[in-house]
Parts: structure tokens; sequence; C-alpha cells
């Protein structure tokens, strides 16, 4: 099990592991990223960390291979109860009527729902989406 966990996350936490793994894949691409984040970010399970960061490079791999945007940006919010990660383009969307969420989609609301929380997904032809995956904290899940 060690060997599959990402080792970028075996030199610091999820959100700098996140940071260098979005700078590193967009190296050579047009694509402009920002980063944010605001509060504290807590000292999260090995799991935890590993599933957003799952989650934050599977938004990414869709936006390069399907939304033709031009920015990404990331936003961590962290509160004593909350964490929530936002992970939203600027390209084609989709409607929802459209939609046929595939492996990547699934996998994420998968990863959310292993850890307790909930994956939205806000998204129109022609203005791009954002997923946010919102985490609930409490004594047993932040230690």
């Amino acid at each position: 099990m060690h060997a599959l966990r990402p080792q970028a996350l075996e030199e610091g936490d999820f959100w700098y592991a996140l940071k260098d793994l979005v700078k590193t894949t967009t190296v050579g691409t047009t694509l402009k990223t920002t980063f944010e984040a605001k509060g504290k970010v807590p000292v999260l399970p090995q799991a935890w960390q590993e599933n957003l960061l799952r989650i934050g490079q599977e938004a990414l791999t869709n936006t390069l291979k399907y939304a033709r945007a031009r920015n990404f940006g990331i936003r961590l919010i962290c509160n004593p109860k909350k964490i929530r990660l936002e992970l939203r383009d600027d390209g084609d969307g989709f409607q929802f009527k459209e939609r046929h969420d595939g492996t990547g989609l699934t996998g994420m609301r998968e990863r959310a729902a292993e850890m307790g929380g909930e994956l939205r997904i806000v998204s129109s032809r022609g203005k791009g989406m954002t997923i946010t995956a919102i985490l609930s904290l409490d004594k047993e899940s932040a230690s």
C-alpha cells in the first residue's frame, strides 16, 4: 500500500502536493493557473489527503482534455468545521442534461463520499465548470 501513495504526499501535505502537481502538469500548456488558500489547513488523515489530491488531479485532467479552458483556479477554504476545495475552469462546460458521468466524475464523487463529504458540480455550456469537494471536520476525522 505504501508504494501506491503519491510521492508528493511523502514530502508535504496535499495542498502543496496539489499545487506542485498542477504546476508540473500544465508546463508547456497555455492554461493559466491560480491558487488561493484561506484559513489554516488542518492535519488530515492520509486517506483524505490522497483523495483530495486525486480529486484535484482528475478535475485538472478533465479541464485539459475537454474544456478548452484558458484558466484553472484552485481555492482551498478551511475553518474548524469544514474544508472546501474548489476547482474551477472557464472552458466549454456542459449542460447537465447532456452530462454522462464518466469514470473521472464518478471517481471524484466516490472519493468525496468515502470521506463522508459531498461533491458538487456546477456547469453550463460555454460558462466553464466548478467542482467543489466539501468535507466536515469533527474530532475523529481531523486527528
